[in-house]
This record gives C-alpha cells, structure tokens and sequence, in this order.
C-alpha cells in the first residue's frame, strides 16, 4: 500500500513537472483576425491634407501594432512614427506625394498589422501579420504653375512617349511616319493641356 502511494506521488510528480516545462500553446483563433474596413484609392487637390485608415477585427488576448508603409514592395520604406490605425499626412510632410514638374502627383501606401499572443511572461507564442490593400492617392494640381505645366512641358512629353510607343509596335515600317505621329500626338497634348486650364 505505502508502495502504490509512493508511486502514485512520483508519478504525479513528474506529471507536473513536464507540465510546467512544456512551452505554452496558442489558444487565439486566428481566423478571427481579419481587416474589416479600409481606405479606398482617392483622388485630392494638392495643398490637402488627407486621413488614411485600417480597422481591424482583432481576437481576444492579443496584441496589435500597426505600422504604414509608403509604397507597394516589402522592402518600401516604412512611415516614422505612423504606428496607429490611422495615418494623416499634409503637404509638409515627407511622405506626400510628390512629382517635380507635374500637373499630378501619385503614391500608395499600405499598413502592415501583427498580432501576437504572448504568455504571462510575456513571451510570444504566436503571431500573425496582416497586410492592407495598398491605397493608391493622387494629388492633382489646379494652381498656376500646374496649369502652366499642362500647356508647355506636358504635351511635348505625351507626343514622345507615345510616339516611341507606336513606333516601338511597328518597328522600323512607320519610321517616316515618326514626324506624323509626333505633330498628331503633340496637337492632344495641347489640347489636353488646354483643357486643364479651366
């Protein structure tokens, strides 16, 4: 009998030892985390100041961090200090979008959110990243330098692309035609550009 319950003491014993030794395991259903809302491409006037957002619906017992990317890649350079569901930008800041000598400018961006489960000692046990549709904004420019812009610089620049386009198509059969393309190309452009002024 004092046999059995030496044992039986033994036994649970090594029982609450292996216990305590096993790493803990997750408990989080991660099918829960998922965004649930975010902000759809827009368009805006340069000289506005525009809000970004993400909500998320995040499971019990986790912790969340947010963190915006300028850009589309992984390797785009991350926005200092943009750690929250929300990212406001103005014009003074870094991160704007910007194009020198352009009636338009355009950037994306994206936020990246991780979630971890952690155990009283504040170990991660697990985690999971999620990453938001990357939000394409584009500030169009309505002042007078913008405007100048459209009817100087940006036909001659719409005329040569497009002209190196077909002729890229056509290989060498159009080349006599190039000063064809060009003048035709280079007429919508500045109609274009016209049109931009009012």
């Amino acid at each position: 009998m004092k046999l059995t319950k030496r044992i039986l003491a033994v036994v649970i014993t090594l029982a609450l030892a292996l216990t305590l030794a096993l790493p803990a395991t997750a408990t989080v259903n991660w099918d829960e985390f998922r965004i649930a809302t975010e902000t759809q491409d827009m368009k805006i006037q340069r000289g506005e100041s525009f809000t970004l957002s993400v909500e998320v619906i995040i499971p019990d017992g986790v912790e969340v961090e947010y963190q915006w990317v300028h850009g589309v890649s992984s390797n785009s350079p991350i926005i200092e200090n943009a750690t929250s569901p929300n990212l406001r930008l103005s014009p003074n800041d870094t991160n704007y979008p910007s194009e020198f000598w352009s009636r338009s400018a355009r950037s994306d961006y994206y936020c990246k959110i991780t979630a971890f489960e952690k155990d009283n000692e504040n170990n991660v046990i697990s985690s999971k990243t999620l990453r938001s549709k990357p939000t394409n904004v584009i500030v169009e420019d309505h002042t007078f330098l913008g405007k100048l812009y459209s009817v100087t610089v940006e036909p001659f620049a719409f005329a040569a692309a497009n002209t190196g386009y077909w002729l890229s198509l056509t290989m060498f059969f159009t080349l006599p035609l190039s000063p064809l393309f060009f003048l035709y190309f280079l007429a919508v452009g500045f109609i274009n550009g016209f049109r931009g002024l009012f």
